[in-house]
Formats: C-alpha cells, structure tokens, sequence
C-alpha cells in the first residue's frame, strides 16, 4: 500500500521523506496493543498524503508483526475509522 518505510527508535517510529523526518510516537498499552499518541508530517511536506501513508505504512507493520492499534491521536484515529480495510487492526 505504501512506499513508506518505518525506522522504531524507542517510542517513535521514523520516515526520511526528502530529507525531512515524519514521525508516529507510540507506546504499549498492553504486550499486543500499540497507542498511537501522535502523527506528524513537517510543513515542508503538507499536502501529500504523508501522515496517510504513515498510519497506512504502521497498518502493514501492525499485521506483519501481530499486535493491534488503539489510536489515541485524533488524526490516527480518523484515519483507521475512514479506512475500512485497516480495521482488522484496531483494539
């Protein structure tokens, strides 16, 4: 779905995007459930698409590695509610 790739770096999660860093801070609500605290996009990149392929790109790792996501960002949260295909993955 997305060409975004997601360094984990502790309680955040990294893209390189044209020299410019977007980010996903998380933390564990429990051993299987991922809290998406925070989605952001630097200004330089705004209206791309970017934190969509960032909660989409954290969709893939979610599904690939077993655990579920309890969006507590509001933007996170509108993104998996608006995508019908990415609810296997909400707690």
């Amino acid at each position: 779905m997305t060409d975004i790739s997601l360094k984990d770096s502790g309680n955040r999660l990294t893209a390189d995007i044209d020299g410019h860093e977007a980010e996903i801070r998380y933390g564990w609500a429990s051993k299987d459930v991922m809290r998406v605290d925070f989605v952001g996009v630097p200004r330089e990149l705004g209206g791309r698409g970017l934190g969509t392929k960032m909660v989409g790109a954290l969709v893939e790792k979610a599904r690939e590695e077993d655990f579920r996501l309890k969006p507590i960002c509001g933007f996170a949260r509108v993104q998996l509610q608006r995508h019908k295909e990415w609810h296997d993955v909400l707690a």
